[in-house]
């Protein structure tokens, strides 16, 4: 028998929607359905106005609520036809306990409800202290997790309570091709890291290599077009996943970052300490200050092929890898089985 996923998330193009297009991609090859619904701010008007954090106005809240009521709750009859729902957010959006009614939907509906994040919560311990100390909602929250990676702050393996679901990125037309030109990707600024932008910004310069600051907003499709031209990317911050690091690692592009703590899912470690220092694979290079960069930057510029380091870079991002480029069939088949299982049949 096929199972029937909801996936609700939020439209705009980030990193929520993007998970929830590889998930489903992932669950219709495993032979299921999967639909995603853009519609997760009908769980803000779960709550009643003292559950909210009354960012808005009562009577402003209580227009917004009575102008979606019927859609509201035509949307709520839909969601009851699907085995389970699937909530694809960023954390900690999806924990607060004034943003959405996760426990009135499950009174409502009655079906599992499972949280799809690039992390497993458990594996963020300092993000669960800060919920725990705002009041908020934790893992217990939701049924069930799917993760992009087993590594964040810390690492764990997948257990009965959450799986390591990979990316499937094939059908976004992300892959390596040789370079037009040798160009620079350098990523959005971060406040509080000013400096390490100026500091890329200063070296590219004295090589005279060409190079883009991303700044305001870009469509999908272009910022993936940039992905494709450019020869590397300078990180600006510590990710917990960083999707822009998984893209351009797709389309064979280098990243260059000051700190090897800072892709924290990204390393190799067996036991990586909290926002520590980790092993990086080849694809990923790692420079202590200004002079070590420009003397790294120098070298892997002097040694880039076009059309054979975009491969190397691909091959070795998939060789370390292999389920953020080609998804994990056999984690996204133990959460169909966990769904059909007889602990929700006899919820």
């Amino acid at each position: 028998m096929n199972n029937k996923f909801a996936i609700l998330t939020r439209p705009d193009y980030r990193s929520p929607r993007i998970l929830a297009e590889s998930l489903k991609f992932q669950i219709e090859k495993a032979g299921h359905i999967a639909d995603i619904l853009f519609d997760i701010d009908t769980l803000t008007r779960l709550k009643k106005y003292n559950e909210t954090n009354k960012s808005l106005k009562y009577h402003y809240w209580l227009r917004k609520k009575i102008c979606n009521f019927f859609k509201d709750r035509k949307f709520l009859r839909k969601l009851k036809v699907y085995d389970s729902i699937i909530i694809s957010e960023c954390t900690p959006n999806g924990f607060w306990k004034d943003h959405y009614h996760i426990e009135k939907l499950r009174k409502k509906i009655n079906k599992p409800i499972l949280y799809h994040e690039v992390y497993y919560l458990g594996n963020a311990p300092t993000q669960i202290e800060k919920l725990h100390k705002n009041a908020d909602a934790s893992i217990e929250r939701y049924d069930f997790h799917l993760a992009v990676t087993e590594v964040t702050e810390i690492r764990t393996m997948p257990n009965y309570k959450w799986a390591s679901v990979g990316l499937e990125m094939t059908n976004w037309g992300l892959s390596y091709s040789s370079k037009n030109e040798f160009i620079a990707l350098v990523d959005f600024a971060q406040k509080g890291y000013e400096k390490y932008q100026q500091e890329q910004i200063k070296v590219l310069e004295q090589l005279n290599i060409k190079y883009i600051v991303l700044e305001g907003n870009y469509s999908i499709d272009e910022i993936r077009k940039l992905y494709k031209q450019s020869a590397i990317l300078f990180l600006q911050f510590p990710e917990a996943f960083g999707m822009p690091i998984a893209e351009c690692l797709a389309c064979g592009v280098q990243i260059f970052t000051p700190n090897s703590g800072w892709p924290m899912s990204w390393r190799l470690d067996d036991n990586p300490k909290i926002h520590g220092p980790g092993l990086l694979p080849e694809c990923f290079t790692v420079y202590n200050d200004e002079e070590d960069l420009k003397n790294k930057l120098f070298g892997f510029k002097i040694e880039y092929n076009p059309e054979r380091t975009p491969k190397s870079i691909f091959d070795n991002f998939i060789l370390n890898y292999p389920n953020l480029y080609n998804g994990n069939p056999k984690e996204v088949q133990r959460i169909i089985e966990f769904i059909s299982s007889k602990f929700f049949n006899s919820k």
